[in-house]
């Protein structure tokens, strides 16, 4: 899992410094389909130069449900539970992408592909992540598929 998180930062780290190709993508008012990097059927990171609040989030159209505890998510510096197009979604903020991309792809690793009921997390008993996006400095845990998370990320503007 160590090694998947490496790598997954080294591939950030081409991506940024012009390695990733699509030479226009960092372009001003670019969509964030646009700004994507790299994507796996389990994951994408995407949007190293954007931070987000929760304010974005809801503004895109995610429903807050439950903030939760960072205890357990090291570097986090809030998280929240909630729904968007009737899929859950997971929230995990951090100060920067570097951080996100850090910090975060360890533990999103550990939870996707948890079968529900197992994630030992009382909010989560009837959840399976099956994968997560990294955007910006936002982590998102996403229901099953990478899906949801990709129209949410979409709808950020």
């Amino acid at each position: 899992m160590v090694l998947l998180a490496v790598a997954t930062f080294a591939v950030i780290a081409l991506a940024a410094c012009g390695g990733g190709g699509g030479g226009d993508s960092d372009a001003p008012g670019a969509s964030p389909a646009e700004l994507r990097d790299e994507v796996d059927g389990k994951w994408l990171i995407t949007q190293q130069d954007r931070v987000y609040t929760l304010e974005d989030l809801l503004a895109a159209g995610w429903k807050k449900s439950k903030q939760l505890e960072t205890d357990t998510l090291a570097n986090s510096i809030d998280a929240w539970y909630g729904f968007f197009q009737q899929k859950d979604i997971e929230l995990r903020f951090y100060e920067s992408h570097e951080a996100a991309v850090e910090h975060g792809v360890g533990p999103a690793d550990e939870m996707i592909g948890r079968k529900a009921g197992r994630t030992g997390a009382p909010h989560l008993k009837t959840v399976e992540f099956g994968a997560y996006a990294i955007a910006g400095n936002v982590v998102m845990m996403c229901e099953l598929e990478l899906a949801p998370c990709e129209t949410l990320i979409d709808a950020l503007e």
